[in-house]
Order: structure tokens, then sequence, then C-alpha cells
């Protein structure tokens, strides 16, 4: 049977994919180290690490195996914070994935939350929606404000809305869509448009009303930060859509119209995984912000 030290040992190597670095790491001697992973092969009956003088790489059956034991350390990681929690009162450690936008509204609401519980640390990480739902499925987050869920993922996450607000075309205030208050989305056809890096869910929604009007813009640049394509926009480098909230901040101004038809709302939630019982540290943050929608929530 195989004891969690082992598997921490055989995680050790394949985040590294050397021995020696695993072994510094985990404070072990590295002959020791090497001798627990040939003995973790034995037992499984397969190879997990390829290696030779010069590398190492996990085979097929090491990368399944580092899955399942990214998983089973996360779980044990969470009882034993949960017991902490039961046996000291309401404390432990949330690691928060936090959608880009929120950024604000995230601050205000940890705020006046720690005020309340004092005896918990929150981790908060700015991330996109493919880097949030990895690390929910991975144990590597307890929870995220995911821009939108993933349809694919409702089964494995639980989730609590925090509102929505509508998508809107930002220019600088001297461009002629400037003067319109509302444009078919057909007319950013050859455009140039400021738009998000590969893995944002405002990315797959803009991409996705071009593509049902027919319509293909330029992406001429390309952020991480709706600030960033704000900022391009008001000087006219290239339009952008944002959410109405981000249009409305302080700054040099811009022009801001709506779109015909309206992409899908910029609609955030708190999720996180429906597998396991939230630890007492994270079900008091998901009450938490249930009880204050005034702190988290986006829209009017």
């Amino acid at each position: 049977m195989m004891a969690s030290r082992q598997l921490e040992y055989f995680r050790a190597v394949a985040r590294e994919l050397h021995f020696t670095r695993a072994a510094e790491a985990l404070r072990i001697a590295q002959p020791a180290l090497s001798q627990q992973i040939r003995k973790l092969e034995r037992q499984l009956g397969v190879t997990l690490f390829e290696r030779d003088n010069h590398r190492v790489e996990l085979t097929p059956a090491g990368a399944a195996l580092l899955e399942h034991a990214e998983r089973i350390l996360a779980d044990i990681a969470a009882v034993e914070d949960e017991m902490r929690g039961w046996a000291e009162g309401t404390r432990g450690r949330i690691r928060l994935g936090g959608a880009r936008g929120l950024t604000a509204r995230l601050a205000r609401l940890l705020v006046e939350f720690a005020e309340e519980f004092p005896a918990v640390d929150v981790e908060l990480r700015e991330m996109n929606t493919e880097e949030m739902v990895a690390g929910l499925a991975g144990g590597h987050l307890d929870a995220a404000t995911l821009v939108r869920l993933p349809q694919e993922e409702g089964r494995r996450l639980d989730s609590l809305p925090l509102g929505e607000e509508p998508l809107v075309l930002i220019t600088s205030v001297s461009a002629p869509l400037a003067s319109r208050y509302r444009v078919p989305v057909a007319a950013l056809d050859g455009a140039d448009l400021v738009c998000y890096a590969p893995g944002s869910a405002i990315r797959e929604i803009i991409l996705s009303a071009l593509a049902a009007a027919g319509a293909t813009a330029r992406i001429r640049y390309e952020t991480r930060e709706y600030s960033t394509a704000r900022a391009m926009a008001s000087v006219g480098l290239a339009a952008a859509v944002v959410p109405r909230s981000v249009a409305e901040e302080p700054g040099r101004p811009v022009g801001v119209v709506r779109l015909d038809p309206e992409p899908a709302a910029w609609a955030p939630s708190l999720a996180w995984p429906a597998g396991r019982r939230p630890s007492p540290a994270l079900a008091a943050f998901i009450d938490f912000v249930a009880r204050r929608p005034d702190l988290a929530s986006v829209g009017p």
C-alpha cells in the first residue's frame, strides 16, 4: 500500500525532473530518495521515470500517477486544515484564485472578512479562467472567482453567483464609433482590437460574438489586464471590449458603445470543488460572501 510520504517524494521528483534538486527540496539524501522511488515502482509494477545521466522524464504511467498524487495530497492537506479548524475554531488558509477586473472588489471583501475571521489567511492569486479551473481540479486552489463557469465543469464545481454586467465596446473619444450609442457586432469586421490572452473567458465571449456576426477583427494587441485594454483604447490604438464598470473607471475618458447583439454578460461567480467538503475556513468564506453581496457582486 502506498504511503502519503511516498507520494510526496514522487511528486517532488515529478515537479523538479531532477533527483538532486528534489532531494534538496525534501531535505533528504539523494540516494535515499532514489531508493524510495525504486521501491514505489516495484510496488506498483510500473516505471514512473525514464532516466539517464542527462535527463529525467515522466513516463505515461508517471504522468497518470502525478494527477492522482496532486489530488490525494491536496485532500490530505485539506483534512488536516479542517481538523485544525474544528479543534481551534474558524482558522486555516484559503487559496483563492481571482479574476482580473474583480481585484478592487475582492480587496474590500477580504479586508472585512479578515476583521470577522482574523485567524483565516487568504492567499489571492490573479489568474485567467483556464488557470483557475486547472487549479481547482488539481487541488492548488480552494476557491476561485470565475468570470464564466465552463459548462463541462458544472458537475465538478459548486458556485455562488456574484452578479453580472454587460460587456461594452470602448474607443477613444475622437473615434468615429464614439458618437454612436449602439453598433452591430458586424461593424467590427476588420477593426483593430485589443484582446485578452488565450485561456481568458472574456476572450472566448468576444471571439464567439464576432464569429456569430460573421466578423473578423484584427487583434493588434493582446493583454491580460482590463486596465491595459482601457488605456490602449483611450488613446486610439485600438478598440476594446470590457465590462461596463471598467469603462466607467477613473482615468482618461473613453467612448462607450453598446453592441448589438450584446455579447454574453460578464457574470463572475465564486466556485469551489463540489467533491470535497469545504474546510471550516472556506465554509466561513462562502457564507460571508453570500451574506455580503454588496462587497463582491458586480453590476449596478
